[in-house]
């Protein structure tokens, strides 16, 4: 066990101790070989389809300025049908089309794919003045490891190969080639709380009862006022984090998790401070007035639903243990089993496991609070949602 996943589980067991240290703890030792993710789409090709694209005048000034205004980043498939609505079709749009509907196929309609791969281009610009005219279409390295990164391959717009520096951002703006980034994370995200909530994992009868109240009643809720994540320092050719909250309290006599995966679409630059207004945590979801909040970074090189099974094996070697322990000790457990379920490699990186919040209380504000980590801080206020 690496030195960053001993000090996460270090945390959390000391946390359970001091709060129930009469209680004997259970071991936790969940299968955790997630197979690397195997990729299909060829960036490269897509690269040289985008200079092509490119070098049409009309397309390129619509390329850029569709990726200077959304950030961090933009669907192939949304570039390609503003293309096309400014009349522009040739060879390029239809080989990237054919990379669209071929990506689109393996996971639309699809009840567990195995894989997610969505095509999208984000703009990096150098903090000095942009000359476009100098414009270079790059993707990141394969190694899966990013310490064995050594160069980034890129295309100027003659499609001349150019090498740069993946830990040093270059002083010119480079169009980035990416399959596994924010678009994947939103199709992901809805994967995992599908087959959380098959395994029984997620149970909402709770907060659908509470809408079916009087109109005086509402929900109850936990909201994120504010967030900032350290700097990682990750490498510029990765772009920005994406993170998701995984959120875990107790339902039932028999003290079952309930687990939630949440999207911060939102927070996708280390090192700056965001003010979502975001609701993470929902108090019907829940039979006691406490939850965690563990927030993870998007990892490109392991299968979601595979990170959905050994989570699900975790919990569950615990679940037949918390009926007798006392709540703290409980939330404890099941924030440890999630912990321990996520593969070592996660661990290696502070770009993968990012922080943990445990036992936030229903009913309490958090200001200029820290997680357990001390890599992320968050403003926390209870918020009721009145019953229409």
């Amino acid at each position: 066990m690496n030195i960053l996943k001993l000090k996460a589980w270090v945390i959390c067991l000391a946390f359970i101790t001091v709060l129930a240290s009469c209680q004997k703890q259970s071991e936790v030792a969940p299968e955790k070989n997630i197979p690397a993710t195997s990729k299909s789409i060829n960036k490269d090709k897509i690269a040289l389809d985008v200079v092509d694209l490119l070098n049409q005048k009309s397309s390129r000034n619509s390329i850029i300025n569709s990726l200077k205004a959304q950030q961090p980043s933009v669907a192939l498939a949304t570039i390609l049908d503003q293309v096309k609505s400014e009349g522009i079709n040739n060879t390029a749009t239809q080989q990237l089309r054919q990379v669209v509907t071929s990506a689109e196929a393996t996971y639309k309609n699809v009840e567990a794919p195995d894989n997610v791969e969505v095509p999208e281009l984000w703009l990096h610009q150098p903090t000095a003045g942009v000359d476009f005219s100098k414009l270079l279409i790059a993707y990141a390295p394969t190694q899966k490891d990013e310490a064995e990164w050594t160069k980034v391959k890129a295309y100027n717009l003659q499609k001349e190969v150019v090498y740069l520096d993946p830990f040093k951002a270059p002083e010119v703006p480079v169009i980035v080639v990416e399959t596994d980034g924010f678009e994947a994370l939103k199709v992901e995200v809805a994967y995992m709380n599908k087959q959380l909530k098959k395994k029984g994992l997620q149970n909402f009868a709770q907060r659908t009862a509470a809408k079916k109240r009087t109109t005086a009643s509402g929900l109850e809720t936990t909201k994120l006022d504010r967030i900032r994540l350290n700097d990682d320092k990750e490498p510029w050719i990765s772009g920005s984090a994406e993170v998701y909250a995984i959120t875990s309290g107790i339902r039932g006599n028999q003290k079952e998790a309930q687990i939630n995966v949440i999207p911060m679409y939102y927070l996708d630059t280390d090192g700056k401070t965001y003010y979502p207004n975001q609701v993470l945590l929902f108090w019907d979801d829940y039979d006691y007035q406490a939850a965690n909040i563990q927030l993870f970074e998007k990892d490109d090189n392991h299968n979601y639903k595979d990170m959905v099974a050994v989570i699900v094996d975790g919990v569950f070697k615990i679940t037949g243990l918390l009926t007798e322990v006392p709540i703290v000790s409980a939330l404890g457990q099941i924030a440890n089993a999630i912990i321990q379920a996520m593969p070592d490699a996660w661990f290696t990186n502070d770009d993968d496991y990012v922080d943990s919040f445990y036992t936030i209380e229903k009913n309490r504000t958090y200001r200029n609070y820290n997680g357990a980590g001390g890599n992320a801080n968050v403003d926390l206020t209870p918020f009721f949602i009145p019953a229409n």
